[in-house]
């Protein structure tokens, strides 16, 4: 009976040993995962969306608001990804790594832009326009002027380098998704970021 209780206690010692070597294999093989460049993920981002991959390119901006956002940059100016410093990273992209190879990990995301995120847009632009109106004492016509939105890089992004009003911007998005919808039957624009895990600084 004591044989019996030993053999049986090696037997699941070995399972469990297998187990776990089975399981850091894995995590090793998931950490070791070849690296994409934008190019890559942009032409069919649907197939990694969900999905924790790993990126490589250099850093052509970075966000002047805290560092959130780094972008990296594509074979062309006007391919890039965005990647999200918070939630997941929990800090700041810091300002050295502009202009230099990175390579980030993360979970590659999608935003969505429809007419519900147009009117939020529209609210927050409103809101920005009365506190400067009321900061500066400007006069009605010139608070309800056309604004500059967003920083160049990121409506470069999102294939409006040349629209610099907010205006032209809600515009182009309302003509896009109609286009969208006719086409494909969705009522709404897909942009693709990293929500960022981790980030190394490659060797140039």
């Amino acid at each position: 009976m004591k044989k019996t209780s030993i053999f049986t206690l090696l037997a699941v010692i070995c399972m469990v040993m297998i187990s776990c070597g089975g399981a850091s294999k894995g995590a090793a093989e998931a950490s070791t995962a070849e690296a994409l460049n934008v190019d890559q993920v942009l032409a069919n981002p649907d197939s990694y969306l969900g999905d924790t991959i790993v990126i490589e390119g250099v850093c052509s901006h970075l966000c002047a608001h805290g560092g959130r956002k780094a972008f990296i940059a594509g074979s062309a100016d006007s391919i890039m990804l965005r990647c999200e410093a918070f939630s997941l990273m929990g800090e700041a992209f810091p300002k050295s790594v502009v202009r230099r190879p990175l390579q980030v990990k993360g979970i590659l995301r999608e935003e969505r832009v429809d007419e519900a995120a147009i009117q939020e847009m529209i609210r927050k632009n409103e809101e920005a326009q009365a506190a400067a109106a009321a900061n500066t004492e400007l006069t009605d016509s010139t608070a309800t002027a056309k604004a500059e939105s967003g920083c160049a890089t990121e409506r470069t992004a999102k294939g409006q380098r040349n629209l610099t009003t907010f205006e032209d911007r809600i515009n182009d998005f309302r003509a896009k998704i109609a286009a969208r919808q006719e086409k494909e039957g969705k009522d709404y624009l897909s942009y693709y970021y990293l929500d960022a895990i981790s980030y190394d600084v490659l060797p140039e």
